[in-house]
């Protein structure tokens, strides 16, 4: 597979519903939660996939946009979600999306989900 490549369907409805959805990595109130989700949802249409994990028992991939991969940088921000058989994680570091990760709790899970069957 060549890099960077547009996002799958899956992938975008996935990415899409994280960022609606997903639970914040904290308690804190973040009153400028909807701005920064807002922020967050104008990137999903030109977000491209980078890399892929490489293990070979999930999907998750490296996200960034033309100019290039999201910048390597302590997360900001991590929404979560989960599946009967996997945790759902979207990493945003500096305002940016870079990390749409699903790790299998048992077994290997090869795609995302879809997006009804993820709980958030």
């Amino acid at each position: 597979m060549t890099f960077p490549r547009s996002l799958t369907q899956r992938e975008r409805e996935v990415l899409a519903a994280m960022i609606e959805r997903g639970e914040r990595d904290d308690d804190t109130p973040h009153p400028q939660d909807t701005a920064e989700r807002d922020a967050w949802l104008a990137q999903v249409d030109g977000a491209l996939a980078y890399a892929t994990c490489g293990c070979t028992e999930c999907p998750s991939i490296e996200l960034g946009d033309a100019s290039g991969p999201a910048p390597d940088a302590e997360p900001s921000v991590v929404l979560s979600a989960s599946t009967d058989s996997a945790a759902v994680m979207l990493f945003i570091d500096a305002g940016r999306l870079s990390y749409l990760e699903l790790a299998p709790l048992d077994e290997p899970v090869l795609d995302f989900p879809p997006v009804a069957e993820l709980s958030f």
